[in-house]
């Protein structure tokens, strides 16, 4: 008996037979799979893209900043009894009505767009506040705030609820200006006047945070306590323990780029909690965009970060590079005493 392959109709009066169909399906497949890829490349090429613009506005704003003031801001200010901001006023004091406040509000002013401040890539556009506040959407699984609450209340920074930024601590001090307070140590943090900045367009002044909120937290209590207000201290002291650059008596220099080769793996800072506060704050810098595949000792190392220099333009790179080349600073700006970086 002769065998007849059946036919499917398709409504126009033609028709395929099932040999054909799965023929045209399998070649289907097959260019989705080769094309998906590609497409989500080019999906995160577009975020990468519109967090680079992203900062690009956050510099803008703060050469408007400067132009009037003078003087870059501190990262953060504390509240004060009056109902106002300071510096220099101590370490947080939980018992105050408000939170944080944050420098991208001393910039923005109250009423800007908050995604200015975080990253399409990021995880939710970035980390959470250190008191995230009323909306139970702005918290982190396991995290507590200053006042050892670990849900929703009225406790809350001004500062946007997702911070994918950071800033350069050399440059964007945080706020330990009053002697004894940093570290328990005698030098002490100072604002910094753009005109102090021996090379603007190869200084980084801003950056992103690692991928991992948890880089950007550290243990409190039982919980984690988020410090996204935080900026990155990109040096060591050669005389000193590494991370304790304030506790000088003499006000020596002495500052000193960390080996670039002790960077973590991108895979190690997955785990990794308290990175923010460590002795190399730079492994706290992200890794979530597009670039070059880089090993060393065998380790993957991420992708790239996008950097905002002084001179106001934004380059993507990996973080490995900036500490090569030497690209936050020649000098630790905003800390009193002799401030050189050495070679």
């Amino acid at each position: 008996m002769e065998r007849r392959h059946r036919k499917v109709r398709l409504g126009l009066g033609g028709g395929f037979t099932l040999v054909e169909l799965l023929v045209v399906v399998a070649i289907i497949a097959l260019l989705v799979s080769i094309l998906l890829p590609s497409l989500g490349a080019a999906k995160e090429l577009a975020r990468q893209t519109v967090c680079a613009a992203n900062m690009r506005s956050v510099g803008s704003m703060l050469m408007v900043y400067t132009t009037i003031y003078d003087r870059f801001p501190a990262s953060y200010a504390y509240p004060c009894s009056d109902g106002t901001w300071g510096t220099g006023s101590g370490d947080q004091d939980a018992s105050k009505p408000r939170g944080y406040l944050h420098w991208s509000q001393m910039v923005l002013g109250k009423s800007y767009n908050e995604e200015f401040f975080q990253c399409p890539s990021m995880k939710k556009g970035g980390a959470p506040r250190t008191n995230p506040g009323s909306r139970a959407g702005d918290w982190e699984k396991g995290q507590t705030d200053d006042r050892g609450n670990t849900s929703p209340n009225d406790y809350v920074d001004q500062q946007p609820a997702r911070v994918g930024f950071t800033a350069n601590a050399a440059i964007i001090p945080r706020n330990k200006f009053t002697t004894g307070l940093a570290y328990g140590g005698p030098r002490v943090n100072r604002l910094v006047c753009p005109d102090e900045i021996s090379n603007a367009a190869g200084t980084i002044l801003v950056t992103e945070f690692n991928n991992n909120w948890r880089a950007v937290a550290v243990s409190e209590g039982g919980g984690l306590l988020a410090k996204s207000h935080r900026p990155i201290q990109p040096f060591c002291h050669l005389s000193l323990a590494t991370k304790d650059v304030y506790n000088d008596a003499l006000h020596r220099s002495g500052f000193i780029y960390p080996d670039a080769n002790d960077l973590m793996s991108a895979e190690g800072i997955e785990s990794q909690t308290g990175l923010i506060a460590s002795n190399i704050e730079t492994n706290a810098v992200g890794r979530h965009h597009i670039g070059k595949p880089l090993e060393i000792n065998g380790n993957d190392m991420g992708g790239y970060a996008n950097f905002l220099y002084c001179g106001g333009h934004v380059e993507s790179k990996h973080v490995h590079e900036t500490i090569k080349n030497r690209e936050w600073g020649d000098k630790f700006y905003s800390i009193t005493g002799d401030n050189e970086v050495l070679p």
